[in-house]
Order: C-alpha cells, then sequence, then structure tokens
C-alpha cells in the first residue's frame, strides 16, 4: 500500500510538472515558405503551402499536427490543416506542407483590391498541437506588409504621361 501511495504522488508531480513546463513554451515562429495552385473546380481552389516553422524554446517541440489561417488584406483567402507530426529541433526549424482551400469569390475579392493597392498586408495565424500534450496546442500570429512596388508608399502611381 505505501509503494502504491508513492507511485501515485510521483505520477501526480510528473504530470503537474509536465503540465507547468507546456504552459512556459513559447509560440514557434511561422513564415510562409512557398505557395503553389494544385487544382481547383470553380467553387474552390486547393494550394500547397509550405510552412517554416521555428522553435525558440529549448527544448525540442514534438508536433503532431497544425492549423492554418491566411488573410490578406484584412480578408480571408485560405485556411489548411495538417496531421503530419514532425519534431521542431531546439532553437531549430523544420518546413511543413499544408494542403490549403480558397473559395472562388476570395480569390477574385483579392484579385479586385489588388487593383487598388501595391502594399499587401497579410496574416497568418492558427495551432500548432503538441504530440503528447493531451490536446494542448501553441498558438501563432505573424503579420506583415508586402510592397509590391517600391517606394510607392502604398498608392499607385502611373508613370509619367500615363492616367
Amino acid at each position: 500500500m505505501k509503494y502504491a501511495r508513492k507511485t501515485i504522488l510521483l505520477v501526480a508531480f510528473l504530470l503537474f510538472t509536465g503540465c507547468v513546463a507546456v504552459d512556459r513554451l513559447k509560440e514557434p515562429s511561422v513564415s510562409l515558405s512557398d505557395l503553389r495552385m494544385l487544382d481547383g473546380t470553380v467553387f474552390e481552389q486547393r494550394m500547397l503551402i509550405v510552412l517554416r516553422l521555428g522553435n525558440p524554446n529549448n527544448v525540442d517541440l514534438a508536433i503532431d499536427g497544425l492549423t492554418f489561417n491566411l488573410e490578406v488584406n484584412g480578408e480571408e483567402l485560405a485556411e489548411g490543416y495538417s496531421k503530419d507530426a514532425v519534431t521542431i529541433p531546439r532553437l531549430g526549424q523544420v518546413v511543413v506542407r499544408v494542403i490549403a482551400t480558397t473559395t472562388l469569390l476570395d480569390m477574385v475579392r483579392q484579385a479586385i483590391a489588388l487593383g487598388r493597392t501595391t502594399e499587401l498586408t497579410y496574416r497568418m495565424t492558427g495551432d500548432v498541437y503538441l504530440k503528447g500534450g493531451f490536446g494542448r496546442s501553441v498558438g501563432y500570429e505573424k503579420k506583415g506588409t508586402l510592397n509590391l512596388i517600391p517606394n510607392s508608399g502604398g498608392r499607385y502611381q502611373p508613370a509619367p504621361g500615363i492616367e
């Protein structure tokens, strides 16, 4: 009985300290590495999105999936999921492929908006699911602006003599 009680206390301690350690993890860095159109129908297009995941923690991050949302110019463009299990080495990086979907309406909306500006603002958000973390996830977010025409300040500037 005494042995069983010590075992239960040890298991409870290990579970508690494991949960505390997961709460102290820094969120991984996420960047878009590649984007390729795959196939589509009239209503839906599929893209291969390659994400680079960086681990700022001093321990390996074993993950068994992630979610991905991409907004461009304040509008949702695509979402995707990956169930691939990978380990991001401590203070290292890995590349993950995600199949994302978008709609024809979202693509048309983005094309129209692109005609009015020379800047693309983007926001990537999602969750990375930790392997063995009892459903625990670490969120991520990345924002940025891409200036499509340098030195334009985000406004369309026609060439001299063209109006």
